[in-house]
């Protein structure tokens, strides 16, 4: 058993949580919790383990796929985890990193962030993309790392579920869409068209941007659709105030599953929804 934080494999994951090391280890990082391990098993270089982890089904899949398993006192483990409530085991994954051509030239329906520096946003956008059946996320220069620790959390596992980048150029995006004839359809507060009646059907990139900032002029004229979401704003008796805004998840689960409930409905009535908005 490892007891000791100075200890070279201990102290080689702790500075993980650091995003020039995560650069520096080829985008190694960190992956807290029993069920974000047994999500990226497959992933895994490392596992290090408590006293009681409870979960020996897990240990021996990571085991069984050659992952080096280390137990580790509890005092070690506070020092690895990145929570305030450290978890009982944390891995260490690398993923493939996948090129912007690739998840572009097979995609039916991409979620890209821009922008967005919140890594609880990232990661839950990544879990809700993924529930939705996204073919995959792409995040901005400028954009937090999807690898970032609270990011992994928050994707609850999705991260190793569909292929991510990031760290690319707009304009790239923008490139690699119209090589592949995926639309762009930016979510704009301030669009006039709802998302309930613009076309989303086909082969679709649902844009979003950071919930203090939204998206930049530039961003929302290179799209070619620009959608919003309605908010309730009609005053009522006894009632204060309306929601400035929508959580970022939310967005995206909205638009996400708006495009996927129209790929269940003929296209003619698509069309005609759209035309009676007009």
């Amino acid at each position: 058993m490892i007891t000791s934080s100075a200890n070279p494999a201990v102290k080689a994951a702790r500075k993980l949580a650091r995003r020039h090391a995560r650069a520096k280890a080829q985008d190694a990082f960190l992956v807290e919790g029993p069920q974000a391990v047994a999500e990226g098993v497959l992933f895994l270089s490392r596992l290090f383990v408590g006293e009681a982890h409870g979960r020996d089904d897990i240990v021996a899949t990571a085991r069984d796929a050659g992952v080096e398993i280390l137990t580790v006192s509890d005092s070690v483990l506070s020092d690895l985890a990145t929570t305030v409530t450290p978890q009982p085991m944390v891995g260490v994954a690398t993923l493939p990193s996948p090129s912007l051509e690739d998840v572009v030239s097979g995609a039916r329906l991409l979620v890209v962030l821009d922008q967005v520096r919140d890594p609880g946003n990232v990661g839950t956008a990544l879990r809700t993309a993924d529930a939705a059946g996204a073919d995959g996320v792409i995040l901005s220069r400028g954009s937090v790392d999807p690898r970032n620790p609270k990011a992994v959390r928050s994707s609850a596992g999705s991260l190793f579920h569909l292929p991510v980048v990031d760290s690319v150029g707009f304009s790239d995006i923008v490139r690699a869409c119209r090589a592949h004839s995926v639309r762009l359809v930016a979510a704009a507060a301030e669009a006039d068209t709802d998302h309930t009646s613009a076309d989303l059907g086909g082969r679709v990139a649902l844009v979003l941007g950071s919930e203090a900032h939204g998206l930049p002029p530039h961003v929302q004229n290179a799209c070619d659709l620009r959608v919003r979401i309605p908010m309730h704003r009609t005053p009522r008796h006894g009632y204060r105030g309306s929601a400035e805004s929508l959580n970022l998840a939310a967005t995206v689960a909205i638009l996400t599953y708006e495009a996927v409930r129209q790929r269940a409905m003929p296209s003619a009535t698509i069309a005609q929804g759209t035309a009676a908005t007009r």
